[in-house]
């Protein structure tokens, strides 16, 4: 069922970032952007598919709170008396909503409608941001933070999203870029300051409150929602290497008529639907406050036994007692020939962007980057 759930988030917030992006670009004159041809089949699919990914999370509860009850019974009394409950009724009248205003025959040419649906949109945004963890477990910081970095991402990643796979070509690329960079350099910004304090909400130990941050994130680690955090993170790396990349380094080559930007672009929202992905998987997975009891209940992650030989997780499941036992790193001689191995990946990857135009190149040393760097942090855990 966690796969399911996370599959369903990965789409939800893959069919907000496809709504905002092309709501934007609408907005945009013809001569800033590509010419964009996106159906309001998919747009439709998009807003459709937003409260029926948003009703799994609900259904899951029910599935799990179900025991010997009515399942409709605990159904019903979850909608109407839980956050996530409440939220989604409303999320699902919203979209009605939304629907109604994508029929409308001049939606790509009527700007009152465009800012209408934006209004709905947002709204439909606020209703799942306030059912998040991190909303749940704070007065108002959590909920806020989470919305500011769910809609910046969505604005940056959405508008990539929709110009990188539905323009018919690049034309205007130059002035697309001029409001483009500036946009995404804004919502990067944001989105990595309310992404941190929201993380810092997110794996707040209970076990240790006087633990750092990094402490914290360490510790982590051992249960998958740190393995998908720190994954998370390298991958961003990839992903600002390729958005600086298609920002600025390509500008120079735009004169040249056998560059084709859109192919870049395409694989920068690639890098940025994995980072979708993982944030998605990290949303289904319990949240690193108790990592004692996630240990004894559930077990370490798999990938985190893989690749530790220490005797940190035997001796959490053999403590009868809270004994802090806190994940530390001594990097080796192996780490570091790792970290040097993604920085010479990172380099291919910049060279075979921007001296071969390589994208199958480019894009797998920026994978092999990531992998490298994994296992050089990995290695380095005591």
């Amino acid at each position: 069922m966690t796969i399911l759930v996370s599959l369903t988030e990965f789409i939800l917030y893959t069919c907000f970032g496809i709504i905002f992006g092309s709501l934007i670009l609408f907005l945009v004159p013809e001569d800033k952007r590509p010419q964009i041809i996106i159906s309001k089949k998919v747009l439709f699919l998009a807003a459709l598919f937003i409260p029926l990914a948003a009703l799994v999370p609900v259904l899951n509860t029910a599935d799990i709170l179900n025991g010997d009850q009515n399942y409709w019974f605990i159904f019903k009394n979850i909608l109407f008396t839980f956050e996530v409950g409440k939220n989604w009724i409303l999320i699902a009248l919203l979209s009605l909503a939304l629907l109604r205003v994508i029929f409308a025959k001049n939606l790509k040419t009527n700007k009152i409608l465009i800012y209408i649906a934006l209004f709905i949109t947002l709204f439909m945004l606020l209703g799942y941001t306030k059912s998040s963890h991190a909303a749940s477990i704070t007065e108002w910081q959590g909920f806020l933070y989470h919305t500011m970095h769910f809609l910046a991402v969505s604005i940056w990643i959405g508008i990539l999203l929709v110009v990188s796979w539905f323009s018919k070509n690049y034309n205007n690329w130059a002035a697309f870029l001029k409001w483009f960079t500036p946009v995404a350099v804004t919502c990067l910004v944001v989105a990595v300051i309310a992404g941190y304090f929201t993380m810092q909400i997110d794996i707040n130990s209970y076990d240790d409150p006087n633990a750092s941050v990094l402490q914290e994130y360490q510790n982590g680690l051992i249960v998958n929602y740190g393995q998908a955090l720190l994954l998370k993170h390298i991958f961003i790396i990839s992903l600002v290497i390729f958005a600086v990349l298609n920002g600025i380094l390509f500008r120079k080559n735009l004169n040249q008529t056998s560059f084709n930007p859109l192919k870049w672009a395409r694989i920068e929202s690639v890098y940025a639907l994995i980072v979708f992905g993982l944030t998605a998987f990290m949303g289904q997975s319990w949240p690193p406050h108790q990592i004692y009891s996630l240990v004894k209940t559930y077990g370490a992650s798999p990938m985190f036994t893989t690749l530790y030989d220490g005797n940190i997780v035997a001796a959490i499941h053999d403590s009868d007692t809270l004994k802090m036992f806190n994940v530390s790193f001594r990097f080796g001689l192996e780490s570091y020939l790792l970290f040097g191995l993604g920085f010479i990946f990172m380099v291919i990857t910049i060279l075979a962007s921007t001296k071969k135009h390589s994208t199958f190149v480019s894009s797998l040393s920026a994978l092999l980057m990531v992998v490298a760097l994994y296992f050089g942090i990995m290695f380095g855990i005591q």
